[in-house]
């Protein structure tokens, strides 16, 4: 096996763990219940990514089968959705936005642009298909984290944004 792809998919899972732990910090730290709600659906995602991570793995080893399709369908725009659709009936509430929340979120995002460029370079360096397809499909999980976390942000500074600029589609 290509030594960059077993490089990369052991930084990978290391920044998935690493991810997870940091999340589920964050959830301690921030003050609004949607904000503790988004990042435990982050740590959850990380936890889905290991899981993915080692049966494509597996799959490239000869071990498991890796279905593509149901293991990389794009979903998650769905599932965001719902988390997001609970805050909707909350809207008329006024938010409190606490500096550290905003300062917890701007950490998030860090981790999901190192993230994000760890799968890309990866994707670079492949020189197989299959894992290319696997790497694409990290990075559009990374970059649906990344805008999850921007606009939720956007909503802890801002509510009346989130909901008439950002939520429209999201709610459609």
């Amino acid at each position: 096996m290509d030594e960059a792809y077993c490089e990369a998919l052991k930084t990978a899972i290391e920044f998935e763990r690493n991810g997870e732990v940091f999340y589920r910090q964050l959830i301690e730290k921030v003050t609004d219940p949607f904000a503790k709600k988004v990042l435990e659906f982050l740590a959850d995602e990380e936890v889905e990514h290991i899981r993915k991570i080692e049966v494509f793995n597996d799959s490239m080893l000869g071990k498991d089968w890796f279905d593509f399709e149901a293991e990389c369908g794009m979903g998650l725009p769905e599932r965001i959705r719902d988390l997001v659709q609970e805050k909707r009936h909350d809207a008329i509430k006024s938010v409190e936005s606490d500096s550290n929340d905003l300062d917890i979120y701007d950490m998030a995002l860090l981790l999901e642009s190192k993230s994000f460029a760890l799968y890309e370079q990866a994707l670079e360096e492949a020189q197989d298909e299959q894992v290319e397809t696997f790497f694409r499909f990290l990075l559009s999980e990374e970059k649906e984290h990344y805008d999850l976390l921007a606009s939720s942000r956007r909503y802890l500074a801002d509510p009346s944004y989130y909901f008439e600029e950002y939520g429209g589609w999201i709610f459609g």
